[in-house]
Protein backbone atom coordinates (compact mmCIF):
# COMPACT_ATOMS: atom_id res chain seq x y z
CA UNK A 1 0.00 0.00 0.00
CA UNK A 2 1.13 3.72 -0.75
CA UNK A 3 0.36 6.36 1.57
CA UNK A 4 0.04 9.72 0.03
CA UNK A 5 1.32 12.63 2.10
CA UNK A 6 -0.92 14.74 2.54
CA UNK A 7 0.45 18.50 2.59
CA UNK A 8 -1.23 20.85 5.32
CA UNK A 9 -0.28 23.21 8.35
CA UNK A 10 0.44 22.21 11.76
CA UNK A 11 -0.97 23.33 14.75
CA UNK A 12 2.14 25.07 15.80
CA UNK A 13 2.27 26.84 12.41
CA UNK A 14 -1.27 28.09 12.80
CA UNK A 15 -1.04 29.31 16.49
CA UNK A 16 2.39 31.12 15.48
CA UNK A 17 0.45 33.19 12.74
CA UNK A 18 -3.10 33.73 14.93
CA UNK A 19 -0.32 35.40 17.82
CA UNK A 20 1.50 37.69 15.19
CA UNK A 21 -1.69 38.77 14.09
CA UNK A 22 -3.13 39.54 17.47
CA UNK A 23 0.42 41.46 18.00
CA UNK A 24 0.39 43.80 15.10
CA UNK A 25 -3.55 44.48 15.37
CA UNK A 26 -2.76 45.19 19.34
CA UNK A 27 -0.45 47.79 17.80
CA UNK A 28 -1.82 49.25 15.00
CA UNK A 29 -5.06 49.20 15.83
CA UNK A 30 -5.36 52.50 18.49
CA UNK A 31 -2.93 54.51 16.32
CA UNK A 32 -5.85 53.50 13.24
CA UNK A 33 -8.47 55.49 15.21
CA UNK A 34 -5.98 58.14 16.33
CA UNK A 35 -5.72 58.48 12.22
CA UNK A 36 -9.39 57.90 11.76
CA UNK A 37 -10.54 60.88 14.67
CA UNK A 38 -7.90 63.30 13.52
CA UNK A 39 -9.59 63.34 9.36
CA UNK A 40 -13.07 63.95 11.33
CA UNK A 41 -11.49 67.00 12.81
CA UNK A 42 -11.39 68.37 8.64
CA UNK A 43 -15.69 68.32 9.27
CA UNK A 44 -15.05 70.63 11.71
CA UNK A 45 -12.69 72.71 10.74
CA UNK A 46 -14.34 73.19 7.40
CA UNK A 47 -17.92 74.08 8.98
CA UNK A 48 -15.98 76.42 11.60
CA UNK A 49 -14.38 78.26 8.80
CA UNK A 50 -17.25 78.67 6.84
CA UNK A 51 -19.06 80.17 9.82
CA UNK A 52 -16.28 82.58 10.54
CA UNK A 53 -16.93 83.58 7.19
CA UNK A 54 -20.37 84.68 7.34
CA UNK A 55 -19.91 86.21 10.63
CA UNK A 56 -16.79 88.59 9.39
CA UNK A 57 -19.00 89.28 6.81
CA UNK A 58 -21.47 90.80 9.11
CA UNK A 59 -18.43 92.43 11.33
CA UNK A 60 -17.35 94.01 8.06
CA UNK A 61 -21.16 95.55 7.69
CA UNK A 62 -21.53 96.53 10.94
CA UNK A 63 -23.30 93.97 12.46
CA UNK A 64 -23.32 92.12 15.37
CA UNK A 65 -21.79 88.62 15.51
CA UNK A 66 -24.74 86.05 15.68
CA UNK A 67 -25.05 83.48 18.94
CA UNK A 68 -28.23 82.05 18.16
CA UNK A 69 -26.94 78.94 15.76
CA UNK A 70 -30.63 78.80 14.51
CA UNK A 71 -29.81 82.02 12.25
CA UNK A 72 -26.87 80.30 10.45
CA UNK A 73 -28.93 77.78 8.90
CA UNK A 74 -27.98 77.79 5.34
CA UNK A 75 -24.32 77.83 6.98
CA UNK A 76 -25.20 75.25 9.46
CA UNK A 77 -28.19 73.14 8.59
CA UNK A 78 -28.21 70.88 11.76
CA UNK A 79 -26.30 72.26 15.00
CA UNK A 80 -25.27 68.71 15.31
CA UNK A 81 -23.72 66.71 13.33
CA UNK A 82 -22.93 62.81 13.26
CA UNK A 83 -19.29 63.67 14.32
CA UNK A 84 -19.68 66.91 16.13
CA UNK A 85 -21.99 69.05 18.49
CA UNK A 86 -21.46 72.94 17.51
CA UNK A 87 -22.21 75.81 19.38
CA UNK A 88 -22.29 79.47 19.42
CA UNK A 89 -20.33 81.61 21.55
CA UNK A 90 -19.99 86.20 21.35
CA UNK A 91 -16.89 86.22 19.71
CA UNK A 92 -16.55 82.22 18.33
CA UNK A 93 -17.81 78.72 18.21
CA UNK A 94 -16.81 75.38 19.70
CA UNK A 95 -17.00 71.74 17.81
CA UNK A 96 -17.84 69.12 20.79
CA UNK A 97 -16.95 65.53 19.26
CA UNK A 98 -19.05 62.43 19.68
CA UNK A 99 -18.31 59.08 20.10
CA UNK A 100 -15.12 57.24 21.42
CA UNK A 101 -13.05 60.25 22.25
CA UNK A 102 -14.31 63.18 23.61
CA UNK A 103 -12.33 66.35 23.06
CA UNK A 104 -13.69 70.11 22.29
CA UNK A 105 -12.20 72.26 18.97
CA UNK A 106 -12.45 75.88 19.94
CA UNK A 107 -12.09 79.03 17.78
CA UNK A 108 -12.16 81.94 20.63
CA UNK A 109 -12.50 84.13 17.87
CA UNK A 110 -13.70 84.29 14.63
CA UNK A 111 -11.56 87.89 13.51
CA UNK A 112 -8.24 85.42 14.68
CA UNK A 113 -9.71 82.56 13.37
CA UNK A 114 -7.32 79.90 15.25
CA UNK A 115 -8.43 76.86 16.01
CA UNK A 116 -7.19 75.50 20.00
CA UNK A 117 -8.02 72.41 22.26
CA UNK A 118 -8.98 73.48 25.76
CA UNK A 119 -6.36 71.23 27.71
CA UNK A 120 -3.32 68.65 26.80
CA UNK A 121 -5.33 65.36 27.00
CA UNK A 122 -7.40 66.36 24.51
CA UNK A 123 -5.25 67.46 21.95
CA UNK A 124 -3.42 64.75 22.72
CA UNK A 125 -6.33 62.33 21.17
CA UNK A 126 -5.62 63.56 17.85
CA UNK A 127 -2.50 63.58 15.20
CA UNK A 128 -2.68 67.30 14.51
CA UNK A 129 -0.91 69.96 16.59
CA UNK A 130 -3.46 72.18 17.83
CA UNK A 131 -2.54 75.06 20.68
CA UNK A 132 -3.62 75.05 23.84
CA UNK A 133 -6.45 77.99 24.20
CA UNK A 134 -4.37 79.20 27.06
CA UNK A 135 -1.57 79.97 24.94
CA UNK A 136 -3.39 81.23 22.02
CA UNK A 137 -5.39 83.72 23.87
CA UNK A 138 -1.71 84.74 25.24
CA UNK A 139 0.04 85.35 22.27
CA UNK A 140 0.63 89.25 21.53
CA UNK A 141 -0.62 88.67 17.72
CA UNK A 142 -4.41 87.15 19.48
CA UNK A 143 -7.02 89.01 17.96
CA UNK A 144 -10.10 89.01 19.80
CA UNK A 145 -13.07 90.13 18.16
CA UNK A 146 -15.26 91.81 20.91
CA UNK A 147 -15.79 94.99 18.74
CA UNK A 148 -18.47 93.07 16.95
CA UNK A 149 -19.61 90.42 20.02
CA UNK A 150 -22.55 91.00 21.86
CA UNK A 151 -25.87 91.70 21.24
CA UNK A 152 -26.80 94.50 18.35
CA UNK A 153 -27.90 98.17 19.03
CA UNK A 154 -31.39 99.16 17.85
CA UNK A 155 -31.03 102.95 17.17
CA UNK A 156 -34.08 104.66 17.75
CA UNK A 157 -34.55 108.16 15.91
CA UNK A 158 -35.59 111.21 18.55
CA UNK A 159 -37.64 114.32 17.48
CA UNK A 160 -37.75 115.43 13.92
CA UNK A 161 -36.91 113.01 10.74
CA UNK A 162 -33.22 113.32 9.51
CA UNK A 163 -34.48 112.47 6.35
CA UNK A 164 -36.76 115.88 5.35
CA UNK A 165 -33.25 117.77 5.24
CA UNK A 166 -32.25 116.03 2.83
CA UNK A 167 -34.54 116.98 0.59
CA UNK A 168 -33.84 120.08 0.12
CA UNK A 169 -31.49 120.01 -3.39
CA UNK A 170 -28.14 121.31 -3.31
CA UNK A 171 -27.80 124.24 -5.38
CA UNK A 172 -26.63 124.13 -9.29
CA UNK A 173 -23.53 124.20 -10.17
CA UNK A 174 -22.65 125.17 -13.87
CA UNK A 175 -19.76 123.04 -15.49
CA UNK A 176 -16.86 124.33 -16.46
CA UNK A 177 -15.95 123.02 -20.38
Amino acid sequence: MSFKKKKAFTLTELLVVVIVIGVLSAVVLPKFNKVIETRKTTEAEEMMAAVRTEQEKRCALDQKYQTDIVELEPIIPNPSSKNFSYNLTTTGMEAQSKGKYSYTLKMPSYRDGRLCCENEEECSKLNKDYPLCSTLLARADYQSGAECAGEPVKKECDGASVRAAAIIPAPKRALAI
